[in-house]
């Protein structure tokens, strides 16, 4: 399985030296749970856009850009997934790309009056997909984002919500997967990025980030989730009534 990595920005020169990039985190993280997945990166943000049949389905990454703005780049990228989910090709969106999804899609997207979600965070599991193959109550998992999903688009639906961030995780039928958390962080990962961010939040902010970080994470369940939701659709093409399951 051949899956495009649509990547939507740079980090720092200090933290990629030693995590590397979004994209590096991705395949790395997905190497645990399926070693034969194979990964081509796009640069998103230089308008490096993938023809649609070019990979079983694509991830759209985070960045530190805003998903509101109308930079020339995010437009065209918008503009990519619509194309992309009249297809009905799978698409994971992480953060950032969650987001843009969304509001290519119809929604809106904006800076959160909550401030900055930063840690590890708890939400509810509201609702199941056939191919969330563990089903819990509730998830914790990695964050850093001032934005979020203020309106939903119609047709999609709320799979994970928190007073914090009510619309959290969100699916589309079965071919869009879209997350606010970061499934492909680590604890020490993000350590790093609340220190270099330090100048950003308050004090209290910046030690409940650590403090956050002693409870155990489930984005091992996430990573399985999103295999299991890019198998789930290899399977449908191969027998499209596969396809009507929920």
């Amino acid at each position: 399985m051949k899956i495009g990595i649509l990547v939507c920005g740079h980090l720092s020169d200090e933290l990629s030296a030693v995590y590397g990039q979004y994209s590096d985190m991705i395949e790395t993280a997905f190497q645990a749970v399926d070693n034969e997945m194979v990964f081509e990166e796009y640069a998103a943000f230089n308008q490096q856009l993938p023809n649609l049949d070019e990979c079983d389905g694509y991830i759209v990454t985070g960045s530190v850009c805003n998903a509101f703005d109308d930079a020339p780049w995010i437009v065209e990228l918008m503009s990519w997934v619509k194309r992309c989910e009249a297809r009905r090709i799978p698409l994971v969106g992480i953060c950032f790309g969650h987001q843009l999804i969304a509001r290519a899609l119809g929604g809106t997207v904006g800076r959160s009056e909550k401030g900055w979600g930063l840690g590890s965070y708890e939400v509810n599991i509201v609702a199941q997909k056939r191919w969330m193959n563990f089903s819990i109550d509730r998830l914790r998992m990695l964050v850093s984002h001032q934005d979020q999903v203020i309106t939903v688009p119609k047709g999609m639906r709320v799979i994970a919500s928190s007073e914090f961030c009510p619309n959290f995780m969100l699916a589309k039928d079965n071919h869009i997967f879209t997350i606010q958390g970061h499934p492909e962080f680590t604890l020490d990962f993000l350590s790093q990025l609340v220190e270099e961010r330090k100048h950003l939040i308050s004090e209290e902010q910046y030690l409940a980030t650590f403090e956050q970080a002693k409870e155990i994470l489930d984005s091992g369940i996430v990573l399985l989730w999103i295999d299991s939701f890019f198998t789930f659709n290899t399977e449908s093409i191969q027998d499209p009534s596969f396809a009507q399951l929920v």
